[in-house]
């Protein structure tokens, strides 16, 4: 689901609602669950052609996406469902960048289950939050603008994860396409079947 301005706050905070409270945060791939990961899946056909251009999502401690296309959407990725996925690791988020970044948060509004700013979890849904409030209201542009990579670049700087606040799209479009694991063997072939035929094609045509 997309929520335009601030709606998808309430279908965050439904599907919070919606999960065992204290549940282990685990990988879920049924579900689509990734906690505390970068998600990404391919855009056809562009990625047939480019394999690196992607759409990218961020997942909150409980593994909810949420990622950016003009509106923020809230479990339910973009182009589709998570072909590649990146683990971070909440404890490497910096407890101070995170609260100077985060001051005015309403977490009541987002139903966060605590307010123990030495968790890890609260952490990091602080600064994935801070980022669907930053981008909400902002115009999608892909090339030069704000995209679905800069909104996980802001969280990533606002947690100043690796102690680094420099975040961008470039970096994360090269972290996920070396670094990033398969979600299946199903997900491997989606993002690769285009560009092995245009290859194929290619080769044919040249000959």
């Amino acid at each position: 689901m997309w929520g335009m301005g601030g709606f998808w706050r309430d279908e965050h905070r439904q599907l919070v609602a919606s999960l065992p409270a204290g549940s282990e945060a685990k990988i879920d791939r049924k579900r689509h669950r990734y906690p505390y990961a970068i998600v990404w899946t391919p855009i056809h056909p562009i990625s047939w052609v480019l394999p690196f251009v992607g759409h990218m999502g961020v997942c909150d401690s409980r593994g909810i996406c949420l990622d950016f296309t003009g509106a923020i959407g809230v479990d339910d990725l973009a182009f589709g469902k998570p072909t590649r996925f990146l683990v971070l690791n909440p404890k490497r988020v910096s407890r101070d960048r995170v609260l100077a970044k985060t001051r005015g948060l309403d977490l009541e509004a987002h139903a966060l289950e605590t307010e123990n700013t030495d968790e890890p979890a609260e952490l990091w849904d602080r600064a994935v939050l801070h980022s669907c409030e930053d981008f909400q209201h902002r115009m999608h542009c892909m090339i030069c603008g704000s995209d679905c990579h800069s909104h996980v670049a802001v969280a990533l700087n606002a947690m100043g994860y690796l102690g680094f606040t420099w975040w961008n799209k470039v970096i994360l479009a090269a972290w996920i396409f070396f670094c990033g694991r398969y979600t299946s063997i199903g997900s491997f072939i989606q993002t690769w079947l285009g560009t092995a035929v245009v290859l194929v094609i290619a080769l044919f045509v040249n000959s």
